[in-house]
């Protein structure tokens, strides 16, 4: 589980600065819902109860970002506007590779603990 939760820390740390600096409306893609699912993905998976902030529509938004951490918000730490729109980052093939590489493990790890969770 412990590497799950590192290479869940890798994409976000390689995700973040994508939604901070490369989208035409940084940090656009937040949303209510996706808070409440981290809230419900922390507390299933990791028995976590994450804390809701003050922040008048997102209930996991901190003064600097997301207070979940990227393991029990799965859907946010994968997710770049290029990779969703384009499928790769423009002109950075070593950062698409490393993205591929990275959620690759991730899926992979990810089927595992759920087939555990089925038998």
């Amino acid at each position: 589980m412990s590497d799950l939760i590192q290479l869940y820390q890798q994409m976000a740390d390689l995700t973040a600065p994508e939604c901070k600096n490369t989208c035409r409306v940084p940090h656009s893609c937040f949303s209510p819902e996706y808070c409440d699912l981290a809230i419900h993905i922390a507390k299933k998976n990791y028995d976590l109860d994450l804390p809701k902030t003050d922040h008048p529509k997102l209930p996991l938004m901190g003064p600097t970002g997301c207070t979940a951490p990227p393991h029990t918000r799965p859907l946010c730490a994968l997710h770049t506007c290029d990779i969703s729109n384009l499928g790769f980052k423009r002109e950075d093939i070593d950062w698409t590779l490393t993205y591929f590489d990275l959620r690759e493990k991730i899926v992979a790890l990810e089927y595992e603990k759920n087939q555990g969770e089925l038998a």
